[in-house]
């Protein structure tokens, strides 16, 4: 019995910044996308807000949407060969939170353009208890696999003795191998990484379940605490699934899953040489991770106190879309103005929408019209 590939957690910028794909062994070995942080992903699991809907199929279904993070969006693909997907969404309403395991797909338009999507296996409705417990549990573990790969790049090694130095800290054999691959295509990886942790700093300032949310006056630091309060890296805990209901909100027993992979399907196509079967859904456990402190906004032993009298623009834009919208969303035009009537520019209003739109806190359910989620 072919043993099922692990669904792993990683957000979507991570996910659509990644550009190395290969296969390794026979044509019925799966193939893999190498996150920069060494995520050998064949299979992901994530929770995010439905924002997009469209059926692109002449004569045939073909879905495409898009599910977003507070870190970006994936696009998913669903088509003939996966008829319980296809289902699934024609019957979802805009916006909604879902929770999603699909295989991972890359398509090369050109040489040196690759696009990263998703085809799903397993779809469910969720609540923003689960999204917000996917983004703090996603975000313990992207700060390990950032944490390995930064001693990766400072250790100098390379092959076997990087490999050797990653699984005596704590990696799988399958993360040290994906650090390595990650460690030898990525250009500026230190960089990117350096990125990433900024983009897990914000994604646990959007935290919106009353469950999650951090006291007030106490800024990140409430979630920063759960990622950042970990074991030594010595003792990290490798990235394994466990069994997951949707209607749960904590994973049970970890174990792994012993039944048979799901067959391939060709990348963005929807074309398959057979059709989909019905999935179990798998994530990884819930663990806490090791390594470095995150600085959650303190200097030496003063805290660092929020500019309560200056909101950012994307806060204002989203509190004024709120007041304005008396039930069928708000002309852009509208919001524009009485934006600039709060201080704003033109340009910091359509940065503050881009950005809540990628966050999944609002969206257009129709051109020039936006509606808070």
């Amino acid at each position: 019995m072919v043993e099922r590939e692990v669904a792993w957690r990683v957000f979507a910028h991570e996910f659509i910044h990644s550009d190395y794909f290969f296969h390794d062994g026979d044509e019925r070995s799966p193939n893999y996308l190498v996150t920069p942080t060494g995520a050998r992903v064949n299979r992901l699991y994530f929770v995010g807000v439905l924002t997009e809907i469209d059926n692109l199929g002449a004569g045939e279904d073909m879905w495409r949407v898009r599910v977003s993070d507070p870190t970006g969006a994936f696009s998913v693909y669903a088509g003939q060969y996966q008829p319980q997907a296809s289902v699934f969404l024609a019957g979802l309403d805009v916006p909604s939170f879902v929770a999603i395991t699909g295989k991972a797909r890359t398509y090369e338009p050109e040489d040196g353009t690759i696009y990263t999507s998703v085809r799903p296996e397993e779809l469910n409705t969720a609540s923003d208890h689960i999204r917000d417990r996917w983004i703090i549990d996603t975000a313990r573990l992207t700060h390990e696999r950032i944490g390995l790969a930064r001693s990766a790049i400072d250790s100098g090694l390379k092959g076997d003795e990087l490999t050797a130095m990653l699984v005596q800290s704590g990696a799988s054999p399958e993360l040290a191998d994906g650090i390595l691959r990650a460690v030898s295509h990525y250009t500026d990886l230190d960089k990117y990484l350096n990125t990433l942790s900024g983009v897990i700093v914000d994604a646990l300032k959007n935290l919106t379940s009353t469950d999650h949310q951090p006291a007030p006056g106490a800024g990140v630091s409430y979630a920063m605490k759960e990622v950042a309060t970990s074991k030594q890296a010595d003792a990290m805990v490798k990235e394994t699934p466990a069994r997951y209901s949707i209607e749960d909100t904590q994973p049970t027993q970890p174990g792994r899953s012993t039944e048979p992979a799901q067959p391939t399907q060709s990348p963005y196509s929807g074309q398959s040489t057979e059709p989909v079967q019905s999935a179990q859904f798998t994530q990884p456990e819930t663990v806490p991770v090791g390594g470095e402190e995150i600085d959650d906004g303190t200097i030496g032993s003063e805290p660092s106190r929020p500019e309560k009298d200056k909101p950012e623009p994307d806060e204002i834009v989203y509190e004024l879309m709120g007041i304005m919208d008396k039930g069928n969303g708000v002309p852009f035009t509208e919001l524009v103005d009485e934006s600039k009537r709060s201080g704003l520019t033109d340009e910091q209003v359509d940065d503050a929408v881009k950005t809540l739109m990628s966050e999944g806190r609002c969206y257009e359910p129709r051109i020039g019209v936006l509606r808070r989620v």
